[in-house]
């Protein structure tokens, strides 16, 4: 599992009412989160070039909030382990996650242990596709 948490960085979409919330979790696990609320300031995150493990995104959007958001994921370069976020789970939403290329789905409530396990899992498995991918030597 991934012990360097500081080298984590997570690009975080999230509403006005979780924002405070994830900032104040994810720093404490001593990670480097970044968070936008709107689709449009995610585009500038993504046309920087910045590398980010991690990306925690709601399944809660509108759909072209949704697909503006994972079209704009599926630019950088590597891509992050996608976590969708949700009130409740279903077996589509899971399904649909996994088939668009997405990691995980993660549920309500986020104590600090399931988010904390989650990211890191998935900033695993982002790892372990980065080592395994052509721009490596």
């Amino acid at each position: 599992m991934t012990e360097n948490h500081e080298q984590i960085r997570i690009l975080t979409v999230a509403g006005a009412e979780m924002r405070e919330d994830f900032r104040r979790k994810l720093t404490s696990f001593g990670m480097s989160p970044v968070l936008v609320s709107r689709a449009a300031e995610l585009a500038h995150y993504v046309r920087h070039g910045e590398i980010y493990q991690v990306a925690l995104i709601p399944a809660a959007l509108q759909d072209s909030d949704w697909w503006s958001i994972w079209g704009d994921l599926a630019l950088l370069n590597p891509k992050p382990a996608i976590l969708v976020y949700a009130h409740t789970a279903s077996f589509p939403l899971w399904s649909g996650v996994l088939e668009a290329g997405g990691y995980d789905v993660i549920v309500e409530p986020f104590t600090d242990e399931k988010l904390k396990g989650a990211v890191l899992r998935a900033a695993e498995s982002f790892a372990q596709r980065s080592s395994e991918g052509p721009y490596q030597e």
